[in-house]
């Protein structure tokens, strides 16, 4: 017999994936015990992130709809998905709309606040500098930074192994950085 939670949930995530905003947050008010705990466990890595806790709540949303429209029914319980992916999705979302950058493994450090035009701006730079990758590398950027797959998982929904996936990513990786040093030195940036 099929759960009644896991019916309620499936049909959720099929409005979220028709951009039905209301089945979002019902969703995010559904899951919000396990967001919160999330984002304890992402504002315990500095303490000085504590203040931005309104705002990752609020972020947390948008990271909510992307795990939404790249969960596939077919692989697993929507719980278990969003629970293996919201602490990786929320930290890297919150280092990129509020600039944040690793310094070691255990400190964030902030150092710009987030701004609407930057983080637009940014999304377009991004975005054309994605167009000029092959198409094995757009997806290789795709299936682990977009829809956060591990490389396992990506490896195995292209067919080949781990390893290669991995040498493709980073090749991938390396050519976008390259491509973005010289837009940026370009545009006076650096």
């Amino acid at each position: 017999m099929i759960d009644e939670h896991y019916i309620y949930i499936n049909e959720l995530v099929k409005k979220i994936k028709e951009n039905d905003s209301s089945a979002l947050f019902e969703l995010f008010s559904f899951y919000k015990p396990l967001i919160f705990s999330a984002i304890t466990r992402c504002l315990a890595k500095d303490k000085n992130l504590i203040s931005y806790r309104e705002d990752l709540v609020h972020e947390s949303i948008f990271v909510l709809q992307r795990l939404s429209k790249n969960y596939d029914p077919a692989l697993s319980y929507f719980s278990y998905y969003l629970s293996t992916r919201i602490d990786h999705a929320l930290l890297s979302h919150f280092k990129n709309v509020f600039d944040v950058k690793t310094e070691s493994s255990d400190t964030l450090v902030i150092h710009t606040y987030f701004d609407p035009f930057n983080r637009v701006n940014n999304e377009i730079v991004i975005d054309e500098a994605m167009q000029q990758l092959n198409e094995k590398q757009r997806e290789a950027i795709d299936l682990y930074f977009f829809q956060e797959l591990t490389q396992e998982e990506a490896a195995e929904k292209l067919g080949i192994q781990q390893a290669a996936f991995s040498k493709r990513l980073d090749r991938a990786l390396d050519k976008l950085r390259a491509i973005l040093s010289d837009s940026f030195k370009n545009d006076g940036i650096f």
